[in-house]
């Protein structure tokens, strides 16, 4: 991917279905990458991806700021279940990451 490049996500949470489009926003190849939500569920997000070469292997530590709704009730929903839900979201991909790649 390049600076500027979209991508279209389509997937099922909580038994709906959600798409969203992100653009990459910052680019530091290969260390870093933002995307940043341009249509989709979100009110904010925005998605950091840092690489860091350790010996033999990569580093690889997401940042996420997101908001669900931008009113009072949506950040409740983000502290009361969005915010635990985003966290194993991306920790069960990172692990299948590992296991799909070695």
């Amino acid at each position: 991917m390049e600076l500027g490049d979209t991508v279209t996500w389509r997937a099922r949470h909580f038994g709906l279905p959600f798409t969203m489009t992100s653009r990459i926003t910052d680019l530091v190849a290969p260390n870093r990458f933002v995307d940043e939500q341009v249509s989709g569920p979100f009110a904010h997000w925005w998605h950091e991806h840092v690489f860091e070469q350790r010996e033999e292997t990569t580093l690889m530590t997401d940042t996420v700021e997101f908001t669900s709704l931008a009113d009072p009730i949506g950040r409740l929903l983000d502290a009361a279940i969005l915010t635990s839900y985003m966290t194993r979201l991306l920790t069960q991909r990172n692990r299948w990451l590992v296991h799909a790649l070695s």
